[in-house]
C-alpha cells in the first residue's frame, strides 16, 4: 500500500498580508523619494557656464564674466540668504545682472531682496524689472537704490576698461510690453559691443533686428516642469511648447541666454529644472 504526502507552501491567506505589506512599503517609499527629489529640484541651486564669442570684443574685455540671476521672487535660501551667498562667494566675476522679478505678487516680501543684495557689494550690479516687479509697485525699487544697484529701464550704460568699452542696455519688461529698445539704444553711436539684459525673452527677434550682441533674460523659469527630449511645456506670454524657454538661442550676431530663475511664480514646484545662476563669459572672436 503506497502512501504519499503532499507538501504545500505558505497558504494564500498568509501570502495577502505579506504582499501587501510590501506593495505598501514600495508605493512609501516612493512617494518619500519622489518628496526628496521634488525638494532638492527647488531647494538645490546649480551652477551653469556659459562663454560667448562676441565679434568686435576689445581685448581689455576678453574673459569678462557676467554673473547672471533671475526670477528670485521672494524665495529664501537658508537664513538672511546664506546658502546663496556662500555659493555665488565661489564664483568670480565682474559685473552682475539682474533680469527682473526678484519679488512674488502673491506674497510679496522685500527682506529676501535686501539679504540677497548685501551679498553682492563689491561689484556692479545692473537691474532690470519683471512683471511682478511691476504688479507690486516696484516697491523694491527704493531697496535697489540704497544697494547702489544700476536700474535700466530703456537705458544704456557704458562701461569702460582704460580707453575700451562696451555697452549695457536695459529694456522694461518685454511681456507687459514696457519695453523700449530703440530709446535705450539712443545714447550707442559707436560699433561696440552691447549687451541687453530684458526680463521676458520675447524682444529677441528685435535684438536681433537691432544686432545685439548678448541678450540676458529670464521670466519663463526654464517651464519649471520640464520633459525630456521635449522641454517646457508651457510658458507665459509664449503658450504651449514655447519656442524660448530656457537655455542658449543664435541667430546672425545675436545670442540669447535665458535662465531657469531662483525661484518659482504660483505652485512652488520644479521637474528637471532646477533653480540656477548663471555666469556668462566674454569672450573675442577667433579670426
Amino acid at each position: 500500500m503506497f502512501h504519499s504526502e503532499i507538501f504545500r507552501g505558505p497558504s494564500a491567506s498568509r501570502r495577502k498580508p505579506e504582499l501587501r505589506y510590501f506593495k505598501w512599503s514600495a508605493v512609501l517609499l516612493g512617494c518619500l523619494l519622489s518628496a526628496l527629489y521634488l525638494y532638492a529640484e527647488i531647494h538645490a541651486v546649480e551652477v551653469r557656464q556659459c562663454t560667448v564669442r562676441v565679434a568686435g570684443l576689445p581685448s581689455g574685455f576678453n574673459g569678462f564674466t557676467i554673473l547672471h540671476l533671475s526670477d528670485l521672487h521672494g524665495k529664501e535660501f537658508g537664513r538672511n540668504q546664506e546658502k546663496l551667498a556662500a555659493l555665488i562667494k565661489k564664483q568670480e566675476y565682474d559685473l552682475v545682472a539682474i533680469t527682473g522679478d526678484l519679488v512674488n505678487k502673491y506674497d510679496p516680501k522685500n527682506e529676501p531682496v535686501d539679504r540677497l543684495l548685501e551679498h553682492l557689494k563689491g561689484k556692479p550690479v545692473y537691474f532690470v524689472p519683471g512683471n511682478h516687479d511691476w504688479w507690486t509697485g516696484f516697491q523694491t525699487e527704493k531697496i535697489l537704490r540704497q544697494h547702489g544697484v544700476h536700474i535700466l529701464i530703456n537705458e544704456a550704460e557704458k562701461i569702460a576698461r582704460g580707453r575700451q568699452h562696451i555697452w549695457v542696455l536695459g529694456v522694461d519688461d518685454p511681456y507687459i510690453h514696457r519695453d523700449r529698445l530703440d530709446v535705450a539704444l539712443h545714447p550707442v553711436k559707436d560699433s561696440a559691443p552691447r549687451i541687453l539684459l530684458a526680463h521676458a525673452p520675447n524682444i529677441f527677434p528685435e535684438a536681433v533686428e537691432r544686432k545685439i550682441d548678448l541678450v540676458l533674460a529670464g521670466h519663463t523659469h526654464g517651464g519649471q516642469i520640464r520633459l525630456p527630449f521635449i522641454g517646457a511645456v508651457t510658458v507665459p506670454g509664449q503658450g504651449l511648447f514655447p519656442e524660448w524657454d530656457y537655455g542658449v538661442f543664435r541667430s546672425g550676431k545675436t545670442t540669447l541666454i535665458i535662465n531657469g530663475g531662483l525661484g518659482e511664480s504660483g505652485i512652488p514646484l520644479r521637474f528637471n529644472c532646477k533653480p540656477e545662476i548663471v555666469l556668462v563669459t566674454l569672450s573675442a572672436e577667433s579670426n
